[in-house]
């Protein structure tokens, strides 16, 4: 179960976690284009955070038979889904604080449970195998990403939603790269 106070979102990124956008005057029209976003929240708090677009539900399949799914703040809620484009200098992980798992070892593909202690820089130490590996070669199981670009939709809880492949394939068009997904819980 995930604590009220958590702040959960889904995130897409590319696979390949050095992946650069070189040209944001162009892909954020891209989005808008394909209806996944619509105009940019314009308030100090919310820098580079847009409206979902009308094709959103497209895109990301709710589960369950009546999600609740609030697309603008109210007086009792200011949480409300909505895109946020994060992107970085160079690559960051991304992982669930209050939902974490163990990612697996890519050599002797056991969870590390003590990843956190025995991350250097851009790598992790297995003590299981006396391995060490590059953090993007790590299953994360789907609660963490490594990458440079991340296209976050907020007030989702793990599994409730997921990104359908039509909206996988419209980004990987857009950019020339193919795109994946995680969880993450704050």
């Amino acid at each position: 179960m995930v604590a009220s106070n958590s702040h959960c979102s889904l995130f897409l990124c590319p696979k390949q976690y050095n992946f650069s956008i070189k040209d944001f005057s162009f892909f954020l029209p891209a989005l808008q284009k394909i209806g996944f976003i619509s105009q940019k929240i314009n308030t100090e708090e919310h820098k580079n955070n847009f409206f979902t677009g009308n094709r959103y539900l497209d895109y990301i399949a709710y589960m369950g038979c009546a999600p609740a799914i609030q697309f603008e703040a109210s007086e009792n809620n200011k949480q409300f889904c909505q895109v946020n484009i994060l992107y970085f200098d160079s690559a960051k992980l991304i992982h669930s604080q209050t939902l974490a798992r163990a990612p697996h070892c890519p050599d002797c593909q056991k969870p590390v449970k003590n990843w956190q202690q025995n991350k250097t820089g851009t790598t992790i130490h297995c003590d299981l195998c006396d391995s060490t590996s590059s953090i993007e070669t790590f299953n994360w199981r789907n609660m963490a990403g490594y990458s440079r670009l991340f296209i976050e939709i907020t007030d989702i809880f793990p599994k409730e939603a997921l990104p359908q492949q039509l909206l996988l394939d419209k980004l990987s068009n857009i950019t020339n790269t193919d795109w994946q997904y995680f969880y993450s819980c704050q």
